[in-house]
């Protein structure tokens, strides 16, 4: 099955890898919860749109980890990525000596993607071939 990109959210670099978060088709969007059928309708309409979360991390190329999170419904790419407004969030509860913290599917998939990537490298230095 062929899978299509809808979007591309954020390219950037580390020290040592590459990290592209996109949106890619959902293949299988469930909309079990939707008792009234008003998110299926605005699905269905493009007033929202139903994707694939995917941040992979590379290394001169090829994939060393990724991270997946489906059924994302949101009304742009961009309102996923909320990442910036949980950082004021935090902010603000920090000033008010508060300890709740906000957080964002976004930044937990880069987080994740990036330690699963330095785990991989990690451990494939440890191997040792004979020739």
């Amino acid at each position: 099955m062929r899978t299509y990109t809808l979007g591309t959210m954020r390219t950037f670099k580390t020290k040592n890898f590459t990290v592209i978060a996109d949106a890619i088709e959902e293949n299988d969007p469930d909309f079990s919860f939707d008792d009234t059928g008003e998110t299926q309708d605005k699905v269905n309409s493009g007033e929202w749109m139903c994707f694939t979360a995917r941040v992979r991390v590379l290394l001169h190329g090829r994939e060393m980890s990724a991270d997946y999170l489906g059924n994302c419904i949101y009304a742009s790419l961009g309102a996923f990525m909320d990442h910036k407004e949980c950082g004021k969030q935090n902010k603000e509860y920090a000033a008010q000596g508060k300890e709740g913290r906000c957080r964002s599917y976004f930044s937990d998939m880069i987080h994740t993607a990036i330690a699963s990537a330095r785990k991989t490298l990690k451990e494939e230095k440890t191997i040792k071939i004979r020739l």
